[in-house]
């Protein structure tokens, strides 16, 4: 998908409001402090280890912070393309971005918290299919629901083991 398509799909900077098909929330504690999870989560070195499906970046325009850009690529057996727009920062504690990709769009709100000596980090994503005719609604609810279900769990957790190992190493 071509850079222009992906923010004519995404829309301008600064709103959301996509009429999603399907919505995922999962949340994981982490061992580790809310400052230690946030400057891990923003750095792109680190992506390749934790991002289900990741690949490299390919461009990116004021990200993180509000109305940036991101455009990454997966893995070959992957999503392809990914172009990400930032609708909200608020340092420490919410990230949230409108994506598209060749075969669905949506908004992933990325929730970070102390709990007790450690932090809490909680995802919710809202998506749809591209292909809007009624099977591929039905699939999207059924089939596909669980395989971004699983994505993103296998990402939480590599993101839980990358933070606790850097967190773990000594100063």
């Amino acid at each position: 998908m071509s850079a222009r398509r992906a923010r004519r799909r995404l829309g301008p900077p600064g709103r959301g409001g996509i009429s999603a098909i399907a919505t995922i929330e999962e949340a994981i504690h982490l061992n580790a402090s809310l400052a230690e999870a946030w400057d891990h989560y923003f750095d792109p070195s680190g992506w390749g280890a934790w991002v289900d499906g990741f690949q490299g970046p390919v461009a990116a325009e004021g990200y993180p912070h509000a109305g940036g850009t991101l455009r990454w690529r997966s893995i070959p057996a992957g999503r392809g393309e990914v172009t990400e727009r930032v609708l909200a920062h608020e340092a420490r504690r919410r990230h949230a971005i409108a994506f598209a990709d060749p075969t669905m769009e949506g908004e992933l709100e990325t929730r970070f918290a102390i709990e007790g000596d450690g932090t809490r980090v909680t995802q919710r994503l809202d998506y749809r299919p591209l292909d809007r005719g009624p099977i591929a609604r039905v699939g999207a609810v059924l089939f596909v629901k669980g395989q971004v279900r699983a994505s993103m769990r296998r990402s939480l957790l590599a993101f839980r083991r990358a933070v606790e190992e850097a967190a773990a190493l000594p100063a």
